[in-house]
């Protein structure tokens, strides 16, 4: 399940990635680039050879003995593929890049599995698939990828029943569009999906929304009608409206399941960030750049941290990644150099960046992981880099007595209480700290 859910996530989230080539191979005609252990997606023939004729993309390829899952259809893969004539994906692949298909001129006949997640933009331009396709909202599997034709004045659209996910750019600009319907099984809506609609009034967003793109309602009637402040959609923290920054404490809305990419960059004033249990995924630099964030919370049900959604905050000095985590992107911690401490509580090492952290905190911080998982943490890539890793040896949470300074109290999901309880609290104290503290009973 981890690896499914993994996948998922990833197919919806942009993060940053290494840049380092990786190897590739042919297989039945197929050029293939490794992209894990267990993966690959399919990249362009090569500088001077081209696809062509009738090109069918497997479910799974194997090479050198090993069987990889075919995970997507690379970044202009097929682009000005002039003889390419049809395209056929197995069930299986979850995304395909920006221009994949684009300026392939003869490409007629493309079929499209529901396992499909997610489309960039551009990725049919100037196809004869594409320019055949009737007027109106085109659907690609379980993609809405994109409003063709002229709209009308004053037009509502009720996007599909079973579509999962709205595409990259799929309405940006549409000037006469004046209500959004969204059904409950659509997961993610695209970068810039709706920008600059401006006449967009109505905007239905169900609760199974947990991926909002940027941009996504900017330039709408709606966004404009926003009060300022914390903007959710669906189940998300989509983002931050207006100059007035926030105070020193956010608690997250209770129900939210995951904070969107660039939300909450850059507030200055911020010190502590309580993230209530089910929220999953915290996305590409959601607190970039939060200078005097020194106390967060994160949640159990966590199991994805972005690329550098923590960056530059240089006052946290320790940290603990829930259980559940998988993923920790490049950068997530990148110039935290005050941190000091940090706790893993996976058995299982989750997946991470070489640099996920700064030289710094792997030279001087010390890692504190299950006592079972030392080896492991010592072995896995990524985590082998920090010098100092030892065992948990305690709770993993501050013990205190019951009588402790303090002017809020928090229950874990992030809701006020009344006082501590016995048990785990959230506690912020009368100078501004706030820590996740054990009370003890008398």
């Amino acid at each position: 399940m981890k690896r499914k859910s993994l996948l998922f996530a990833l197919a919806f989230l942009s993060s940053t990635m290494s840049s380092v080539a990786r190897e590739s191979f042919i297989s039945g005609g197929i050029r293939y680039e490794i992209e894990d252990d267990s993966t690959v997606c399919v990249i362009p023939l090569g500088d001077t050879d081209k696809y062509e004729g009738d090109v069918t993309i497997p479910t799974s390829v194997s090479y050198n003995g090993v069987e990889y899952n075919v995970i997507g259809i690379g970044s202009m893969a097929f682009y000005k593929c002039d003889n390419l004539t049809s395209i056929t994906i197995s069930d299986g692949p979850i995304y395909i890049n920006e221009y994949a298909f684009a300026q392939c001129g003869k490409l007629t006949s493309v079929n499209i599995p529901n396992s499909i997640q997610r489309i960039y933009s551009h990725v049919f331009d100037n196809t004869v698939w594409y320019e055949t396709q009737p007027d109106g909202v085109l659907y690609a599997g379980k993609v809405a990828y994109k409003y063709k034709g002229t709209m009308a004045q004053d037009t509502s659209i009720v996007i599909k029943e079973g579509t999962i996910t709205i595409a990259d750019y799929a309405f940006e600009r549409c000037s006469n569009l004046k209500a959004i319907e969204i059904p409950s099984t659509v997961l993610s809506i695209g970068a810039h999906a709706f920008y600059n609609c401006a006449k967009l009034a109505s905007v239905t967003v169900p609760q199974s929304v947990y991926n909002v793109g940027i941009g996504t309602f900017e330039g709408t009637a709606w966004y404009d009608a926003q009060p300022d402040g914390i903007i959710y959609i669906g189940s998300m923290l989509y983002g931050y409206k207006g100059d007035r920054l926030l105070g020193d404490t956010l608690v997250v809305r209770e129900g939210t399941k995951s904070i969107n990419r660039q939300s909450l960059p850059r507030q200055s004033r911020l010190k502590a960030v309580i993230i209530p249990e089910g929220v999953t995924i915290i996305g590409v630099e959601a607190f970039y750049h939060c200078e005097n964030m020194d106390s967060v919370h994160l949640p159990g049900s966590l199991t994805f941290l972005s690329a550098y959604s923590f960056a530059e905050c240089v006052n946290i000095k320790s940290i603990t990644i829930p259980h559940n985590v998988d993923y920790i992107g490049s950068g997530a911690f990148d110039r935290c150099d005050k941190l000091m401490s940090i706790r893993s509580l996976s058995v299982i090492p989750p997946t991470m960046y070489q640099n996920a952290f700064t030289s710094t905190v792997y030279d001087n911080a010390v890692l504190y992981v299950p006592a079972e998982s030392v080896n492991d943490y010592k072995n896995a890539d990524g985590w082998n880099q920090f010098s100092n890793i030892r065992e948990i040896a305690t709770t993993g949470v501050d013990m205190i007595g019951s009588n402790n300074a303090s002017v809020e109290y928090y229950d874990l999901s992030g809701i006020m209480i009344d006082a501590p309880k016995s048990g785990f609290n959230i506690i912020k104290y009368r100078n501004g700290l706030t820590k996740q503290v054990f009370i003890k009973e008398e």
